[in-house]
């Protein structure tokens, strides 16, 4: 009787997100602002730039501009905060991939108290790089040829090569993490070759997923609703940040409901256990 009962919870717990999911070959085509099964995992890695870090402007007196991360502003932050879990922004602004090797990895020195991603693994990452990259004109490359497999020292000095770098990097220390790589939103200028190099990620591979963002979220160009709405100047504001975080775990959500298998073991990560 007591199985029955909590089958039957569960269901009802399962079927608003899951079978949404399951019906809808857009990930964003509801976004609820709930967690759904993005609450199944416990620790989160933050992997980004400023506008993962929870970045605002200000303007000085004579006009000029500031920039301030505001770590619990940032989508990641509010994104626990609605799933329960705990996480950390291995991110700042103006941030790159070869960049956060070396701030993040290799010597951590960057504004989040000098935060180390070695050294509290988690279950699950996020990362969101590729706008700096682009503007300050890192090659792309192409993960299919730039990533060493063998040994991530020997990758491509390319966007493609030191974002496959990150993955690995992390890897080494949480092998059965999960990842989901993130491309840019569309808001008017042209990412196209380092989005292609982001898609290109969970065919490199294991336990990568895609956040289209490209493809799916709404317009982020001036003038659009987005725009207009959740942004103070070049970066997004308190209401931004939040709405990307609804984004983000609608759209996990979408994937696990879509590959239960593939994560029916998240309690296990980082345990040394199996089944």
């Amino acid at each position: 009787m007591k199985t029955n009962l909590l089958l039957f919870f569960f269901l009802i717990a399962f079927s608003a997100s899951a079978q949404q999911a399951l019906s809808d070959e857009n990930p964003l085509s509801d976004v609820s602002g709930k967690p759904g099964m993005t609450s199944i995992f416990r620790t989160w890695g933050f992997i980004g730039d400023s506008l993962s870090s929870g970045e605002l402007e200000s303007r000085n007196e004579d006009g000029s501009k500031g920039y301030h991360d505001f770590y619990e502003y940032s989508w990641g932050q509010y994104l626990c905060r609605a799933a329960g879990a705990t996480g950390d922004n291995y991110s700042q602004g103006g941030e790159t991939a070869s960049g956060w090797i070396r701030n993040f990895w290799d010597n951590p020195s960057n504004r989040n108290n000098n935060i180390s991603a070695k050294d509290s693994p988690k279950q699950a990452y996020i990362i969101a790089l590729g706008v700096n990259d682009c503007t300050r004109g890192d090659k792309p490359g192409n993960a299919l040829t730039d990533i060493n497999h063998d040994d991530f020292l020997k990758n491509a000095d390319t966007f493609a090569g030191n974002y496959g770098g990150i993955i690995q990097r992390v890897k080494s220390i949480q092998p059965q993490a999960k990842f989901f790589v993130v491309t840019m939103p569309s808001d008017g200028h042209n990412r196209d070759e380092y989005i292609d190099v982001i898609r290109q990620m969970p065919q490199v591979f294991d336990n990568v997923y895609l956040i289209d963002l490209a493809k799916y979220a709404p317009d982020y160009s001036k003038g659009s609703y987005v725009r207009n709405n959740f942004y103070v100047g070049g970066h997004l504001n308190a209401a931004g940040y939040l709405y990307t975080s609804w984004l983000m775990m609608c759209y996990i959500d979408w994937i696990i409901c879509n590959n239960m298998e593939d994560f029916s073991q998240v309690g296990f990560i980082g345990t040394g256990l199996k089944y």
